[in-house]
C-alpha cells in the first residue's frame, strides 16, 4: 500500500502516473476510485470500489470481479480477495480523497481489504490528510510506503512544465522567487500559474502574490480553513504572529493550555503546518497560509496586533531569542519598550555577529528611538561591525558624550573610537583615552569583552605585542563567558596573530586551528575573523615548505579577505596570496606587481608593524628574483618607516648588499643582529640572517664560520619548523647542508628536513656554473641588454655573450625566458 497524504495538488501528480502507468506495455492493471462523502457508508463504499475495479479498462479484471457476491454479502470481501489473488498479474487501486472516510464503519471495511489484499494488489491512498486506518502493523512488515507533501514539493523543472501549461514562462530569478513564495506547493504553484496567465508584468505579480492575494485567500479559506472548528481557526490565526514558534509560545499567544494537543490534529489532519528540521519543538507555517493569517490578526484590529505582538516580545526575550523579541516589539508600536530591549541587549547582537540584523531593525525604528544617544553608539558599533567606517563616523560624531568617563556610554564611545582608529589612524591617542576609562571593569560583561578586545587590537597594531596578547586573552575569557561568538572568534585570530609577530608558530598554528572550528562551529565561516585564521594558517604552512595545503587556504582566504572592512588585512592578504604562488607562477612578474601594489600601505592605514617584519624578506626576495631591484629597494624604505631601527633593515641591506656581489658590505649590515645588538622583530628574519652568514663564510672558505651559523639558523628554526628561509637560500645551503651532514648534532633531523626541502639543482653550484656564469645567471631576470650587463661589470660584449651561451647550454635550454626558468627549476635563482 502506498499513502500519500500529499493535500490538494495530488490528483495532477496521481494522474500523471497513472497515465505513465496505463501506457507501459505490460503495465498493471489500473482502477482508480475518488471517495465521496456518501463513501462513508460500507457498502457505499464496497459498491465504488467493486465500480473502479470492473470499469478499470482491463477484461481479465473485469470478468474476474463481475461474477462476485452481491456488495451486501458478508462473503464478499473474503471472495474479493480470492478472485484478485487468482489473477497473478499486478493491479493498482488508487482510492484518492481518501481524507473524506470518516466513519468507523467504512473505515473497518476498508481496513479488512488492505488487511487481506493478495500481493498481486498495490492499494495508493491519497488524501488531503491521512485516514485513520489501521495499518500500522503492515507498516512495521515493510508493506506500507508513506509520501509526505515534502517529498512531492515540485522541483524548478517540474514548475517550469506545469507554468507551461498555463501558457506561462519565467526566468530564473521569477522562477526562484515563486518556487521560495510556494515552496513547491502543488497548489500553490497552481493558484500562481492561473494569477500570471492573466497578468502582463510576471514580476509585479509574483512580487504581490501572497496569502492575501485574492485568489489565494479564497482557496485557503475554501479549502484549508473551512474546515477547522472555530477554536482551532482561532488558533492558528493567533500563533501565525511569529514566524516559529513552540507549543509554550503557542500557549502564551493563545492562551490555550491544550495547545499541543491542538498542533498534534493540525498534523494529522495535512494542515499547512510543520516541524522545523534541525529545531525540535519548533514549528511553522507554510509562507502562503501565514501570510493570510497575518492578514486576518491585522483585521481583528490595531489593540489585537499590538497584543499579541508584545506577547511575542516578551516570551522571546525571556527566552533569550532578541532578534525575534526585537522584531516583535518594533511590531507592537511601542516605542519604550523596543528602545530598553535595544539598550539591554542590541550590543549583545552585534557582538555575537548578528549586526546586520540588529540594523535592519534600527532602519525601520521610529525616530525618537533612532536618536537616542546609546542607540547612535549602537548604530555605529553595528556599521563597524559591517566594516562601513563612514557610516560609523558619523554616527559616533552626533553621539553626546557623556561627563562621566565612568559611565557605560563613555567606554563604549571610547572602544569604538579605537576601533574606528585601527582602520583609519591616530591609534594612539584613541587606546590613551579608552585605557582613561575603567577598561573591562564596568561589570558589564558584553562590554567589558568589547573594551578589551579593542584595546588587544590596538596594541597588537601598535606593535606592542606583549601587553596586545594579555589584553586579547582577557577579551576571550569575557567573551566566552557572555557567550559573543563574534567577539570569541576574533579574539582567536587576533592572538594567533600575536603569536605570528612573534614567530611562535607552533602556537599561531592551534590559535589559528581553534579560531577556524569555532568560526565553523558559530556559522561565522563568511566572517573576517574566520578568514584572517585561514590566511594565518596558510602562512604556517607556507613558512613550512607544505605547499599543497598553503594555496588551498591561502587561496580561499585571500577569496573572503578582499574587499574587506580592515584595509590593512586586505593588503596583506593580497601580499600572502601572490606570495603563496610565486614560485610556480608562469608569470611570476604579474605576481610581483600585485605585491608592489600591495605591500605600500595607505596614508593614515597603518599596517601591525608584525606584518612588515613577516612579509619584508619574501617580499625583496620576490621582486629581486624578477629583475625589480627598484621595488626592492622601496621594501626596505617601508620596513624602516612601519618598523624604524630594528634588525630587519639590516638584514633587507645585507640582501640587497649579497645581490651586488658585495660581501663585505653585507657582512658589515648584518653584524650587529648576529652579535644581538640589535634585535629583529620576527625570528623567521634571524634564521635569514644566519643562513646568509653561512653562504658568506662559504665564499670565504671558511668552514668553521660557516658550520657555526648553519648551526644557529637551525637551533632557531626547529622548534616551529621553520623551512621557508633554507628553501629561499637556494642551492648554496643545500650545498652547505650536504658537507656538513651529520656534524649538527640534535639537530641532524631537521638539518635533513632543511635539505630536502630546497629545490634540487641538476648538480651543485660549483660544478654546473662557474661563478662568472652564475654572476649573469643572477642578471637575467632584469631583462637588461648584454651591452648594459657588460658596462656593469665592466667586460667586453663578447665575454658576455659567450658566458651567456655556457649558461644555456649547461641549463639545457635556447632562450634567456627559458633560462630563467631553468635556473628557478634548479634552485639557482
Amino acid at each position: 500500500m502506498l499513502s500519500a497524504p500529499v493535500g490538494s495538488g495530488k490528483t495532477m501528480l496521481l494522474s500523471d502516473w497513472a497515465a505513465e502507468v496505463a501506457d507501459r506495455p505490460g503495465g498493471p492493471a489500473l482502477a482508480w476510485l475518488t471517495v465521496e462523502e456518501s463513501d462513508n457508508d460500507p457498502i457505499a463504499l464496497r459498491t465504488s470500489m467493486h465500480v473502479a475495479l470492473e470499469n478499470s479498462g482491463d477484461a481479465t479484471l473485469a470478468d474476474a470481479v463481475r461474477p462476485l457476491p452481491p456488495v451486501t454479502d458478508g462473503d464478499y470481501p473474503g471472495e474479493l480477495t480470492r478472485a484478485l489473488g487468482t489473477l497473478g498479474d499486478p493491479i493498482v487501486m488508487v482510492l484518492d480523497d481518501a481524507h473524506l472516510l470518516h466513519e468507523p464503519a467504512a473505515l473497518d471495511a476498508m481496513n479488512e481489504i488492505l488487511q487481506w489484499a493478495p500481493p498481486s494488489l498495490c492499494t495508493v491512498v491519497a488524501g488531503r490528510f491521512a485516514p485513520p486506518l489501521a495499518v500500522h502493523r503492515m507498516r512495521l512488515d515493510g508493506r506500507v510506503h508513506d509520501f509526505s507533501s515534502n517529498e512531492l514539493a515540485f522541483t524548478a523543472e517540474e514548475t517550469t512544465t506545469m507554468l507551461a501549461e498555463h501558457g506561462v514562462s519565467l526566468d530564473e530569478p521569477e522562477l526562484a522567487m515563486i518556487r521560495d513564495r510556494t515552496e513547491g506547493w502543488a497548489a500553490g504553484l497552481r493558484l500562481a500559474a492561473i494569477s500570471l496567465a492573466c497578468q502582463r508584468d510576471p514580476a509585479a505579480m509574483i512580487a504581490d502574490f501572497n496569502g492575501d492575494n485574492r485568489i489565494v485567500a479564497d482557496y485557503l479559506v475554501n479549502e484549508i480553513l473551512d474546515g477547522l472548528p472555530d477554536p482551532c481557526r482561532h488558533f492558528v490565526v493567533e500563533t501565525s504572529v511569529p514566524e516559529l514558534f513552540t507549543v509554550e509560545l503557542a500557549e502564551a499567544l493563545t492562551g490555550n493550555t491544550d495547545a499541543r494537543t491542538i498542533l498534534d490534529h493540525l498534523e494529522r489532519s495535512n494542515f499547512l503546518v510543520e516541524r522545523v528540521t534541525g529545531s525540535p519543538g519548533w514549528y511553522r507555517y507554510h509562507p502562503l497560509l501565514r501570510e493570510y493569517l497575518r492578514a486576518e490578526v491585522g483585521r481583528q484590529g490595531h489593540r489585537a496586533v499590538t497584543d499579541l505582538e508584545q506577547t511575542a516580545a516578551a516570551w522571546f526575550g525571556r527566552s533569550g531569542d532578541y532578534l525575534p523579541a526585537l522584531e516583535h516589539a518594533l511590531h507592537a508600536g511601542q516605542d519604550e519598550a523596543l528602545l530598553a530591549l535595544l539598550e539591554e541587549r542590541g550590543l549583545h547582537l552585534v557582538l555575537a555577529g548578528r549586526g546586520e540584523a540588529v540594523i535592519g531593525v534600527l532602519d525601520r525604528a521610529p525616530r525618537s528611538v533612532r536618536s537616542a544617544p546609546s542607540i547612535r553608539l549602537l548604530r555605529a558599533a553595528a556599521e563597524l561591525d559591517r566594516g562601513n567606517d563612514a557610516a560609523a563616523t558619523s554616527h559616533l560624531g552626533v553621539a553626546d558624550r557623556h561627563t562621566d568617563d565612568a559611565s557605560e556610554l563613555a567606554v563604549l564611545e571610547d572602544a569604538l573610537r579605537v576601533q574606528l582608529a585601527v582602520q583609519s589612524g591616530g591609534i594612539a591617542d584613541a587606546l590613551e583615552t579608552l585605557q582613561a576609562a575603567p577598561v573591562g571593569a564596568t561589570g558589564n560583561p558584553e562590554l567589558d569583552a568589547f573594551s578589551r578586545v579593542q584595546e588587544g587590537m590596538a596594541e597588537l597594531y601598535l606593535g606592542r605585542i606583549g601587553p596586545a596578547d594579555r589584553h586579547l586573552a582577557d577579551a576571550l575569557a569575557d567573551a566566552r563567558a557572555a557567550d559573543l561568538s563574534a567577539v570569541v572568534l576574533q579574539a582567536l585570530a587576533a592572538r594567533a596573530a600575536a603569536a605570528a609577530y612573534r614567530c611562535r608558530l607552533t602556537e599561531m598554528t592551534e590559535l589559528a586551528r581553534q579560531a577556524e572550528n569555532f568560526g565553523r562551529a558559530n556559522g561565522l565561516t563568511g566572517t573576517l575573523y574566520f578568514h584572517v585564521a585561514q590566511l594565518l594558517t596558510a602562512w604556517a604552512h607556507y613558512l613550512r615548505v607544505e605547499d599543497e595545503p598553503m594555496r588551498r587556504l591561502g587561496a580561499e582566504s585571500a577569496l573572503g579577505l578582499a574587499g574587506c572592512g580592515d584595509p590593512a588585512i586586505a593588503r596583506a592578504a593580497a601580499c600572502l596570496a601572490a606570495l603563496f604562488d610565486f614560485e610556480d607562477s608562469e608569470n611570476p612578474h604579474a605576481l610581483a606587481r600585485v605585491i608592489h601594489e600591495n605591500a605600500a600601505p595607505e596614508p593614515g592605514r597603518p599596517l601591525p608593524p608584525g606584518v612588515t617584519a613577516l612579509l619584508a624578506p619574501s617580499l625583496q626576495r620576490a621582486f629581486l628574483n624578477v629583475g625589480e631591484i627598484g621595488w626592492a629597494g622601496q621594501v626596505a624604505d617601508l620596513a624602516a618607516r612601519e618598523l624604524g631601527d630594528c634588525g630587519e633593515l639590516a638584514v633587507l641591506a645585507a640582501s640587497m648588499a649579497v645581490h651586488h656581489r658585495r660581501g663585505d658590505a653585507a657582512r658589515r649590515d648584518l653584524a650587529p643582529v648576529l652579535s644581538g645588538s640589535v634585535p629583529c622583530t620576527a625570528d623567521t628574519t634571524l634564521v635569514r640572517a644566519w643562513l646568509m652568514e653561512a653562504t658568506l663564510a662559504d665564499d670565504r672558505n671558511d668552514p668553521i664560520a660557516a658550520h657555526a651559523a648553519l648551526l644557529e639558523a637551525l637551533t632557531l628554526a626547529e622548534p616551529s619548523g621553520i623551512l621557508r628561509p633554507f628553501f629561499d637560500s637556494g642551492d648554496q645551503i643545500r650545498d652547505l647542508l650536504d658537507r656538513h651532514h651529520g656534524r649538527f648534532g640534535v639537530y641532524d633531523e631537521f638539518a635533513a628536513a632543511a635539505r630536502s626541502a630546497i629545490p634540487k639543482a641538476a648538480g651543485s653550484r660549483s660544478d654546473l656554473l662557474t661563478p662568472r656564469e652564475m654572476e649573469l645567471l643572477r642578471e637575467l631576470p632584469s631583462w637588461r641588454t648584454a651591452e648594459e650587463i657588460a658596462a656593469d661589470l665592466f667586460v667586453s660584449v663578447n665575454t658576455v655573450k659567450t658566458h651567456l651561451r655556457g649558461v644555456y647550454r649547461k641549463l639545457g635550454v635556447r632562450t634567456r625566458r627559458d633560462a630563467i626558468t631553468a635556473a628557478r627549476n634548479r634552485g639557482l635563482l
